[in-house]
């Protein structure tokens, strides 16, 4: 029972520790991913050069170990040649020693050769022993079968000699087949540690491209962020995963978040009230104009109708002034909050407008309006084409020309007059907020026109160029279009 129970826990244990394990293991990534990018480089290198730098320690040991066993291979060979040549040259000694005593018959000498024959044919038996190959082993058996333990005189010199000539060429092949065989070993498992450490650098770099991955990745979250900001929309709330620096941007772009959008809600407030404001005190100096013209009070003296006049067209321009501040105020907006329109509904819109307060009028307003479906945020393209066409009105000697195209992928408004023209040296400024140029202080105007178009085509992400001719001025606007509906 006590030890059911005691397997059960262990069971129980080993179950836990491999539950813990795979949730250390899985979070491994996202906690290296979360430190600074310092950090995250330093470990990234420390962790793919550890291994480069030790197997590169490591193979420049065993090439130096490699060559030494080299060195000693071509020692030993060198040895085995020079024994196999003392052999040779012992065994002639011996020869003529044994010639000589045939003649002396010297039992002392005989000792003495008897000595040195069995000293040669220990270096034989160990010089066979040392070189085993197996083109060798007939040879070696044939040469053993001529060596006498003992005595001397019962060798056979010349068959001996004879048969370590033949055996001579064998043994120096030998000596060469294995050395070959070594130069080979080596050279494969050179081959082999080349391979592993091109593997080692190809991972290295594997590595280090999903690490510029994802942190090119997290540069884009970024970069999409800022540019929805950019574009006044409003966001929820930043969150950037990644790196300690990431993060704490994102706790930046959400404390420049809600610090734009408080902005933006007091301008607007501002403007609300400001145009409220505004707006009731000079309807009531407009009606009281109006009622001194009518003579409701009785006839005016030439010089109360000149004050008249000067009244009427204060009010004209200060009620000029006030639309151009809220237009300039709505060409700022966000693009996300304004609906679309297609070009030909806006280029309809804007004729029955002109026909309307154009009445009166000795300027004639020709119309180019190519048959397209492209949808624009309605507010602005009527925004820019009402300033562009108002400022053309004012300055035309006898017509306009507006010309609205677009393909698949822009969008072009341009606008012909036939007025004086615009001075070179003022193009540069012509787009800043109550710039009046030489020919515009006998016009009324806020000054404020051609910056609303300038600021509705950048919201557009658009440019606008002005073309002085011969006589007039062109505008030509270019948008381009995104989105259908």
């Amino acid at each position: 029972m006590r030890l059911g129970n005691a397997m059960n826990m262990t069971i129980e244990e080993v179950k836990q520790w491999f539950i813990s394990s795979f949730k250390h293991v899985r979070s491994t990534p996202q906690r290296f991913f979360s430190q600074s990018l310092g950090l995250q480089a330093k470990l990234a290198l420390a962790i793919a050069l550890f291994p480069i730098i030790i197997s590169a320690v490591w193979y420049a040991q065993y090439l130096s170990s490699e060559q030494q066993k080299m060195h000693q291979s071509y020692v030993i060979n060198h040895n085995l040649i020079i024994e196999f040549s003392s052999i040779k040259e012992s065994i002639s000694a011996l020869e003529k020693a044994q010639q000589n005593n045939t003649l002396l018959d010297s039992p002392a000498l005989q000792n003495s050769i008897n000595k040195k024959w069995k000293a040669t044919r220990k270096r034989i038996t160990l010089l066979k022993n040392r070189l085993m190959e197996n083109v060798l082993v007939a040879q070696w058996q044939q040469v053993l079968t001529l060596l006498p333990t003992y005595d001397a005189h019962l060798v056979n010199y010349s068959a001996l000699s004879h048969q370590l000539q033949a055996t001579e060429k064998l043994f120096h092949h030998a000596l060469a087949t294995r050395l070959d065989g070594q130069r080979a070993s080596f050279a494969d498992k050179n081959y082999g540690l080349l391979g592993l450490l091109l593997a080692l650098v190809t991972l290295f770099i594997v590595f280090s491209l999903m690490l510029i991955h994802r942190v090119t990745r997290q540069l884009y979250t970024l970069e999409q962020t800022i540019f929805q900001l950019g574009n006044g929309k409003h966001v929820r709330h930043i969150e950037l995963k990644g790196s300690n620096e990431l993060e704490k941007l994102g706790q930046r772009l959400n404390w420049l978040n809600e610090a734009l959008q408080s902005s933006h809600a007091q301008k607007d407030s501002f403007l609300r009230h400001v145009t409220h404001e505004l707006k009731t005190p000079l309807a009531s100096l407009s009606e009281g104009n109006s009622l001194l013209k009518d003579l409701s009070i009785g006839q005016l003296t030439a010089q109360q109708n000149r004050i008249v006049e000067i009244m009427s067209g204060s009010v004209q321009r200060l009620d000029t002034l006030i639309d151009d501040l809220l237009s300039y105020s709505a060409a700022s907006h966000p693009l996300n909050t304004q609906k679309r329109k297609s070009l030909a509904a806006i280029a309809t819109d804007l004729q029955k407008h002109f026909s309307e307060h154009t009445l009166g009028i000795n300027k004639k307003l020709i119309w180019h309006i190519s048959k397209n479906t492209a949808y624009m945020p309605y507010l602005p393209c009527k925004i820019i084409l009402i300033q562009l066409i108002n400022n053309a009105l004012q300055y035309a000697a006898h017509r306009i020309r507006i010309d609205i195209d677009s393909n698949d992928h822009v969008a072009t408004f341009a606008i012909y007059d036939d007025g004086m023209g615009i001075d070179a040296n003022e193009l540069s400024n012509i787009t800043q907020p109550f710039f009046r140029g030489q020919h515009s202080h006998s016009h009324r105007g806020s000054g404020l026109g051609l910056s609303i178009v300038a600021e509705s085509v950048k919201q557009l992400h658009g440019n606008i160029e002005f073309k002085p001719l011969s006589p007039g001025t062109q505008v030509c606007v270019v948008m381009p279009i995104r989105g259908k509906q």
